[in-house]
């Protein structure tokens, strides 16, 4: 094989590993812009009047918080607003307080049989 098949070679290789590392990092981008629409959405839940919505909402941030998506950072940011909503909660309105739904966001008041502590318990626990 001549010394100019090589270098043509060689430099469609690089074309193509650029193309692909391009190609992927455009993916993760659009994945996380998409993953933090959703949790928009989930946050605007959780702050809802209906209680149904913000069990809604937290049930979605723990999935959310459970993607492989989340950096550090993300993690950071849903557990600081998770603490905050949990201090301010808890009024004797006789509805379930925000920092019940934080910690069980399926939680009806009765005991669940099938209680057990797992991975996505905490928001930030990945």
């Amino acid at each position: 094989m001549p010394a100019q098949a090589w270098v043509t070679l060689i430099v469609g290789l690089i074309a193509t590993v650029g193309v692909l590392v391009t190609w992927r990092q455009k993916n993760t981008a659009d994945r996380r812009s998409e993953w933090w629409r959703r949790t928009t959405w989930a946050l605007e839940l959780t702050f809802s009047d209906a209680q149904e919505q913000r069990r809604l909402g937290w049930s979605l941030l723990l999935a959310l918080a459970a993607s492989k998506l989340v950096t550090k950072g993300d993690s950071d940011i849903l557990q600081a607003i998770a603490e905050h909503v949990a201090m301010e909660g808890g009024g004797d309105d006789g509805e379930d307080s925000r920092d019940d739904v934080l910690a069980d966001p399926h939680h009806d008041g009765e005991p669940d049989e099938y209680e057990q502590e797992g991975p996505g318990q905490q928001l930030g626990s990945t």
